[in-house]
């Protein structure tokens, strides 16, 4: 997964977790309080809360967190990063609508509007109106997004290791097979797996103790502490990066090319 993708990401849930925390936009005086959460509006007067639910609020809150998780799922195509700006773009919307309503129904000719059991009152009080944080966070959120989708989630300029690095550092925590294995998906070589070992056209990729399929004319076993290279009439002795890497190059000569795997947001 790309770094851009991972920063939009964590903006996204700390968006959420801070707009639960404080208010997006509130409306603030010595009595009266409007404040706008993720549930609605809150409304405080005199000391006693009411609460009123938006589901422009409710869903907008539920589409930052999938436009943050489509291009985590989705990492095949640049369109997940489009389609991601475009859920975006929908909370924004939604939000600028529940500051509509607060605008029409609960502000009206300079007094502020506070539903009652049996109506409503008007309160016509000094106040003063802000936005919180979460407001904040939300722009920085959709310019990182809108750079994702402009640049494929490419505009972080960091030295990527080599499929050579991957695989040494994959091999010390899943061993020289798997690594190998990663190594030969992602370049698109064909193998076949007979009995624990990595078969490559006549050539097997194995671990101390397995025997060697038949009609396999060398051979690179690994062991604990090194390896080893048969090539059909010598034997050498090698260290374990040496190994995985006359593995892979021996691979790319007697291998099939096969379908590689994708690239991210390609």
């Amino acid at each position: 997964m790309r770094i851009e993708v991972i920063i939009q990401l964590i903006i996204a849930l700390l968006f959420a977790t801070t707009w639960f925390l404080a208010p997006l936009w509130y409306l603030k005086s010595n009595i009266y309080v409007q404040e706008l959460t993720p549930l609605g509006f809150s409304i405080t007067f005199l000391g006693h809360k009411y609460s009123l639910f938006l589901p422009n609020t409710i869903t907008a809150l539920i589409y930052v967190i999938v436009s943050a998780i489509i291009p985590v799922v989705w990492r095949s195509s640049r369109y997940s990063l489009y389609l991601s700006l475009y859920t975006l773009s929908l909370t924004v919307m939604l939000i600028i609508t529940a500051l509509i309503f607060q605008s029409r129904y609960l502000f009206y000719g300079g007094y502020s509007i506070l539903s009652t059991e049996t109506g409503y009152m008007y309160i016509r009080i000094p106040y003063t109106t802000y936005f919180g944080l979460p407001l904040y966070l939300l722009v920085i959120l959709y310019v990182v997004t809108s750079v994702n989708a402009a640049t494929r989630a490419k505009w972080i300029r960091l030295r990527r290791m080599t499929i050579i690095e991957e695989t040494l550092l994959t091999a010390r925590s899943e061993g020289p097979i798997n690594a190998i294995k990663r190594a030969l998906d992602r370049i698109g070589i064909q193998y076949s797996v007979i009995n624990g070992s990595l078969v490559v056209g006549d050539m097997a990729v194995i671990t101390g103790g397995v025997e060697r399929p038949r009609d396999v004319r060398e051979y690179v076993a690994f062991t604990d502490k090194g390896s080893i290279y048969f090539d059909g009439s010598s034997v050498t002795e090698l260290s374990i990066e040496q190994g995985i890497m006359l593995a892979l190059s021996k691979a790319l000569i007697k291998g099939r090319p096969g379908k590689p795997l994708v690239s991210e947001y390609a």
